[in-house]
């Protein structure tokens, strides 16, 4: 068993029956977190200051021109090769990644290795639109696991969540597992894995984003060809509506020809 499966995978099978430990524990994927860096460990990317575009590549702007998007964060694809996830990036470049202060439209640059990069003397952001502090970010693979909602927990009982596993009446298993998550670090900043559905998963809202009605039969497929590639969590001055997260969904085939031309941004909050 990978390292990162060890503690999710003992603790899941302290709580429920073997009948449904196991096929809970399957469907765990691993995913890289991303937290402020602290001195003496390997960085990763950053979150905020200005993305040091190369000459002819323009900062992504709004529909309108009205300002340009925020700059929120850079990933070092070699540096996160190092790191096991579910999904494919690539190997070596860097993914630069911004979005509209409501976090309606967005845009994912990948620059090649070498790529040379000038720094900007003005940020054209304007109105609501802000720049951020820069901060560096390290890593560490983690175990993540579907949350309410996914279609994938349906055949493990309606009552799966609300399962009484502890002495107490609401030592439910749902209330049990995020005293784990917070234990093991809380909701973070998240490259692949299952991401923090607090309304609907961002591979279904992507789905229905796409113009497919949730009661077409092909509704699951389509949602199966989504995945997410950044979740960011609101730190660093960012906020996301109250308590949110803005998550960056591609398509896997997308990402497997490195398209990232296409993005599907996804804000949700409280």
């Amino acid at each position: 068993m990978q390292d990162w499966m060890v503690d999710f995978a003992e603790y899941v099978r302290e709580l429920l029956p073997e009948e449904l430990a196991e096929p809970f524990v399957a469907l765990a994927r691993p995913a890289v977190r991303l937290s402020i860096a602290e001195e003496g460990e390997t960085v990763v990317g950053r979150l905020g200051g200005l993305p040091r575009l190369p000459a002819g590549v323009p900062w992504p702007g709004t529909e309108d021109g009205g300002s340009g998007m925020e700059f929120l964060a850079e990933l070092d694809c070699a540096a996160l090769a190092a790191y096991e996830s579910d999904i494919d990036l690539p190997a070596e470049g860097a993914l630069l990644f911004f979005a509209t202060w409501e976090g309606t439209a967005a845009r994912v640059i990948l620059l090649p290795p070498g790529a040379v990069r000038v720094p900007e003397k003005e940020a054209p952001v304007r109105g609501e639109a802000r720049v951020f502090p820069e901060v560096p970010l390290a890593a560490e693979t983690v175990a993540t696991w579907p949350t309410r909602g996914h279609d994938e927990l349906f055949r493990l009982g309606d009552d799966f969540w609300d399962r009484v596993v502890g002495e107490d009446p609401w030592e439910t298993f749902g209330d049990m597992l995020a005293d784990f998550a917070e234990a093991e670090g809380g909701r973070a900043h998240q490259v692949g894995g299952h991401s923090d559905a607090l309304h609907r998963p961002v591979e279904a809202a992507a789905a229905y984003a796409a113009g497919v009605d949730p009661k077409d039969p092909g509704f699951a497929a389509e949602a199966s060809r989504w995945v997410n590639l950044l979740q960011l969590d609101e730190d660093n001055g960012m906020m996301f509506g109250d308590g949110g997260t803005l998550i960056f969904g591609i398509r896997w085939d997308r990402l497997a020809t490195r398209d990232f031309g296409q993005v599907f941004p996804y804000l949700q909050g409280h």
